[in-house]
């Protein structure tokens, strides 16, 4: 034992004093034992206070790991499902950065590939499509669905969509094939009767189809038998179609056209000819010559090879003119003619000042098409008295 006082040893163990500085040996005891007891106060309190502040640091970092990880798990699934795949992609990478271990993340980043390289496929399948080679298309599309047959996960839902419409466009463009086929109007009336078992999606764009090739082969076959002033049967023909394509603008106004026609012919079609040689007045002249001017022509190829062609015209004469026709020829990119036709403005009747539209659809003409005008032709309405 020692002197907590001077330091020395104490020589006797029942000693009550110690022998170099008298101090009380039981103070020395009391000394030792209320510094033993706070230090086994201080020690443990303030283990547990470092272990609690290392607690409280470790779980505020993590918290803030996981706060990241899901923000990004959140940003990754949203663009996944708006379409925007390597979005997605680039946020579940940053997501793993965080924590490189979380499976949910690592599971996500599977999907996302995988739908990337399936939407790789389908953007083939869809230039398929643009080709008309609808039988590999179809093929294709059966293997992705097979692919995609094993996995529920939300974000295929917007490919699965485009999957289904990119089936619809090979079901749609098979029946446009069958649709350019047909060369009649009774051909293309029991085609319709076959669309009853389509979606409605797919049904209305084939009836659409359906009844622009009415228009079309009734316009081109009126056009015919106008030609040969077979005026009757002309509007037959026009008759027909309007069955099918009620109240249809362009098929009104050539048959306004082909009844005007008719009566002017019956009065006596010569006559007509030999009052506008005859006409000396400069006005009268541009009316004849001049009037009918072309303003716009456009054509668009969609994405079966259709060509779809329409215009305007303007009447700048000073009189009203009617039974306005357009004769033109279609080429490719090479100039090579695909088709030469005829076809008429609508409205049929163009006081001064006013505009007309044509329209007209060549099939099959693939890209580059090219139109025309070859020559605008029109009648000047007989003045009264």
């Amino acid at each position: 034992m020692f002197c907590i006082n001077c330091g020395a040893s104490f020589l006797e163990e029942n000693a009550n004093y110690c022998s170099h500085c008298g101090q009380r040996r039981n103070d020395h005891h009391k000394s030792i034992n209320k510094k033993t007891r706070l230090l086994s106060f201080l020690i443990p309190v303030g283990s547990f206070l470092s272990v609690l502040f290392v607690l409280i640091l470790v779980y505020s970092h993590e918290t803030e790991v996981n706060g990241n990880v899901i923000t990004y798990q959140e940003k990754a699934e949203k663009a996944a499902l708006a379409g925007e795949y390597n979005k997605a992609l680039d946020f579940v990478e940053t997501g793993l950065s965080y924590r490189n271990n979380y499976d949910i993340l690592i599971n996500e980043k599977e999907l996302i590939l995988t739908i990337i390289e399936l939407n790789e496929d389908l953007t083939e399948v869809e230039q398929k499509i643009m080709d008309e080679q609808y039988e590999s298309a179809q093929r294709d599309l059966d293997l992705l669905k097979r692919q995609m047959a094993t996995n529920r996960s939300p974000l295929f839902v917007k490919l699965s969509h485009e999957i289904k419409q990119a089936e619809t466009s090979v079901k749609v463009g098979e029946m446009k094939e069958e649709i350019n086929k047909l060369e009649s109007i009774d051909e293309l009336a029991d085609k319709l009767a076959t669309f009853y078992s389509l979606e409605l999606q797919e049904a209305t764009e084939l009836k659409q189809q359906i009844y622009t090739k009415m228009v079309t082969i009734s316009s081109v076959k009126a056009e015919e038998n106008l030609a040969n002033k077979h005026f009757s049967q002309a509007l037959n023909i026009v008759d027909e179609a309007l069955q099918y394509v009620v109240n249809n603008e362009k098929l009104l106004s050539l048959k306004d056209r082909i009844i005007e026609e008719k009566a002017g012919f019956e009065k006596a079609e010569q006559e007509r000819i030999n009052k506008a040689l005859q006409a000396a007045k400069m006005e009268e002249q541009h009316n004849l010559t001049k009037a009918v001017e072309l303003t716009a022509i456009n054509i668009k190829v969609d994405k079966y090879g259709d060509a779809y062609i329409n215009g305007s015209v303007k009447n700048n004469g000073t009189e009203t003119v009617h039974s306005i026709v357009i004769e033109f020829t279609v080429s490719d990119e090479k100039g090579k003619e695909l088709e030469s036709g005829k076809t008429n403005v609508f409205p049929n009747k163009l006081e001064p000042g006013e505009t007309g539209d044509f329209e007209h659809v060549t099939y099959s003409t693939k890209e580059n098409a090219k139109v025309n005008i070859m020559n605008i032709s029109w009648l000047l309405e007989e003045k009264k008295g």
